[in-house]
């Protein structure tokens, strides 16, 4: 069962999505608030596995932010989030978990949640290229949508982050690429033509490869690594 908190300061919206999602069998709504106080309160009260917040709300990213810090533990689904690049940024750097556009369906809500308490990324194709183009702008060193780690020049990183780029064959680095930009293992499946089942077992090849047990601890280590573009310890030519 996952436990929700629905935060939107549109009453209609709330109460139409708790009375729809009360129907679903494995949601159970904890708590509902209208501010971002009641928010806090909510969680602190109910300790909800995914908080659904209304991205339309004043100062919702500043309690995205506040919650990921306080209480990492919870997943947050950013609900009817638009496509304009700097919001979506905004949003990941906040600590959004999920993306649920607004023009998305409940059953597109229903399994971002899903994803969410599960501890994965669920991320629509148009939002996550804005956020890889946003990537993609931080250094020249990435050359394509499916390959953000620069292999043009090994000269470039260090003997450590070489031998740890090199033990993850091509198909893996792209794989590893799309998860930073908190693609599900589904649309990953979508985007590269495969099947889900494939995705899965690279993706553990992946964490064991990295010495890592989740999907964000592996683009940590990536990032630390110097082996994602925008880390700042990537040793880059001068463009």
């Amino acid at each position: 069962m996952i436990d929700v908190v629905i935060t939107s300061d549109i009453r209609i919206y709330y109460e139409g999505l708790g009375q729809i999602l009360a129907r679903t069998p494995d949601v159970n709504i904890v708590g509902v608030a209208n501010t971002c106080e009641g928010a806090l309160d909510a969680v602190t009260d109910h300790s909800p596995d995914v908080l659904l917040l209304d991205m339309t709300m004043a100062d919702s990213c500043d309690l995205a932010c506040h919650l990921s810090q306080v209480n990492p533990q919870i997943k947050i689904v950013a609900l009817a989030v638009s496509y304009d690049e700097g919001n979506i940024i905004q949003c990941a750097e906040a600590g959004v978990t999920c993306y649920v556009p607004r023009e998305a369906s409940i059953n597109e809500l229903v399994e971002a949640m899903r994803e969410a308490a599960k501890g994965e990324c669920y991320c629509p194709p148009k939002i996550a290229a804005c956020i890889l183009h946003k990537l993609q702008n931080l250094t020249s060193s990435a050359k394509n949508r499916y390959m953000p780690f620069s292999t043009s020049d090994p000269r470039r990183l260090t003997g450590s982050a070489r031998r740890r780029q090199t033990c993850l064959t091509q198909r893996e680095q792209q794989i590893a690429g799309l998860l930073a930009v908190g693609l599900s293992n589904k649309q990953i499946a979508r985007d590269l033509s495969i099947e889900v089942s494939t995705v899965k077992n690279h993706v553990h090849n992946v964490l064991v490869k990295l010495e890592v047990s989740n999907r964000s601890q592996a683009v940590f280590s990536l990032q630390k690594r110097s082996l994602f573009p925008g880390s700042e310890s990537m040793d880059l030519d001068p463009v």
